[in-house]
């Protein structure tokens, strides 16, 4: 089968299930590529093992000649429903111009995608988010007869449920991250219940069998990591203030990992803790960020609703800490507490509070034993529920099927 998975961005070092399904249906023995909406990002951390699918993928220019010649060809052969999906856009995002120009840009786009994917004999079009990729799989799919799905996770469905309904209904399933997300999807935005799917995220299974960190030693500080994004949705800020809650006697060092627009900003504000105590490392590559996971006592994942609805669904970095044995804080957000459950497999803190958060890191610190009690029981889940193959398989299969 020739399945060809679409996204925005493209490396994109925060998005690496995308690259991860697509290995999976490649090792599955089917023709996977990965068609990028947004121009190549050509500063981005590229794994080495996602070399060969990064080098593969696919683009088409919003405007540009062999786009415009494609989408008039499809034009030509199917009048009708190109008027049809320029209408239901229009009719669906009226009231929101932002969202209504930017679709309406994409329509070139998806009509040329669609007559590329007949040409090229792909079986099935993926759209790994629930927002403009599926409104270009949706185009193309509608104007070429190549059928659709595609994955819901986090802010592709909070930020506008425009055109949602009518993507769902016209595909022929749609997967989610989470059981949040399932009930977001049929209360808000009118999604059948039966087009939808839980397939949960995941990391590889071999990650899941690291031994658990030890106490730190006399004299050793207790080491907190950060992975992710510096963006104001992450919460950064808040866990540095939340440090300068803790008690000037408790030896801790923070390692944060990633890079953004929150940086020097957060730079600045790290000036205010105790000086060599908060070391920022920049993106790294993944096996750098599983070497500083392994010399972590805690993870934290702080994060916040962020302007316009944007918000996490359960990040990938929690399963990855999870994975590796690390005792984990995370903020009570939307999917999160399906995966870290309150004092069973981790610890949740209200979004935003830096003086909760402040008291968990501290009460880690005084009960590290019963912290690591947690933090194995949080690997056996991620070992269980959060596998990548086996849900990779199992989205895969939904894809076979339809």
């Amino acid at each position: 089968m020739k399945i060809w998975t679409i996204v925005s961005d493209f490396p994109k070092v925060t998005e690496t299930f995308a690259l991860a399904n697509v290995q999976a249906f490649r090792g599955a023995g089917h023709a996977a590529d990965i068609f990028h909406i947004k121009p190549f990002r050509s500063g981005e951390i590229v794994h080495p093992e996602a070399r060969e699918i990064v080098e593969d993928a696919l683009h088409l220019g919003y405007a540009a000649p062999r786009t415009l010649l494609l989408a008039a060809l499809a034009t030509v052969r199917s009048p009708l429903r190109t008027a049809r999906v320029i209408r239901r856009i229009v009719g669906a995002f009226r009231a929101q111009p932002r969202h209504l120009g930017i679709s309406l840009m994409l329509v070139p786009q998806g009509l040329a995608l669609g007559q590329l994917a007949s040409r090229k004999g792909v079986d099935r079009l993926y759209a790994e988010f629930a927002g403009y990729p599926a409104t270009v799989a949706w185009i193309a799919s509608r104007t070429s007869g190549v059928p659709f799905a595609f994955s819901a996770h986090a802010h592709d469905i909070f930020i506008t449920q425009g055109l949602l309904d009518v993507k769902a209904r016209a595909a022929s399933f749609v997967r989610t991250i989470s059981d949040f997300n399932r009930r977001f999807l049929v209360q808000k935005a009118c999604v059948p219940h039966d087009k939808i799917h839980v397939v949960r995220c995941g990391v590889a299974p071999e990650r899941t069998k690291g031994a658990l960190p030890a106490a730190p030693a006399e004299g050793e500080p207790f080491h907190i990591v950060f992975v992710g994004a510096l963006l104001p949705r992450k919460g950064v800020d808040v866990l540095l203030k939340a440090l300068g809650h803790l008690p000037r006697t408790l030896n801790w060092q923070l390692t944060v990992v990633g890079g953004g627009s929150q940086e020097a900003a957060l730079r600045v504000a790290a000036k205010n803790l105790p000086e060599g105590r908060v070391a920022f490392w920049g993106a790294q590559p993944s096996d750098q960020v599983q070497r500083v996971m392994a010399t972590a006592h805690l993870v934290v994942v702080p994060s916040i609703e962020g302007a316009g609805g944007r918000s996490e669904g359960i990040p990938v970095v929690l399963m990855e800490a999870m994975a590796q044995g690390r005792p984990v804080i995370a903020s009570r957000l939307s999917g999160i507490p399906e995966l870290v459950e309150e004092g069973l497999t981790g610890w949740l803190v209200p979004p935003g509070d830096a003086r909760v958060l402040a008291t968990r890191i501290e009460q880690v610190f005084a009960n590290y034993h019963g912290a690591l009690r947690l933090a194995a029981a949080g690997q056996a889940r991620v070992r269980t529920l959060y596998n990548i193959e086996k849900n990779a398989a199992e989205l895969l299969a939904l894809i076979e099927g339809s």
